[in-house]
């Protein structure tokens, strides 16, 4: 497994300064998250922060939707029902061989291979 995906959740986590996800992401030296998540983590900031937030998670390598994610993230939501947006984030992470990192256990049961729940609040 490559390094991990992170989910929305746990980068809005870190941007509040949760020990808790700071921890987390300090355990990997590569941060990626889907164009999915950068896209959710924006839309929930005011548009005064926005540039700001923009600037924080400019480090994290943001990997854009192709036709091989947006397939898997077809077929998983046929498979499971699961909301599009969340399907398209774990097939992100499957189509590049990686676990998604998140607290979103509704969403992703901690028991689904391929996801990792590192903390709840």
């Amino acid at each position: 497994m490559s390094d991990p995906f992170f989910d929305t959740n746990i980068i809005i986590d870190w941007l509040n300064r949760k020990p808790m996800a700071r921890a987390e992401l300090g355990r990997y030296q590569r941060h990626r998250i889907s164009r999915i998540a950068w896209t959710e983590v924006l839309a929930g900031e005011p548009l005064e922060t926005r540039d700001l937030v923009r600037d924080l998670i400019a480090p994290f390598e943001v990997v854009e939707i192709d036709a091989r994610i947006a397939q898997t993230a077809a077929d998983i939501r046929h498979r499971s029902r699961m909301k599009l947006l969340d399907a398209l984030i774990l097939a992100t992470a499957q189509v590049n061989g990686a676990i998604l990192v998140t607290r979103n256990t509704k969403d992703f049961p901690a028991n689904m291979p391929g996801i990792r729940v590192p903390y709840s609040i």
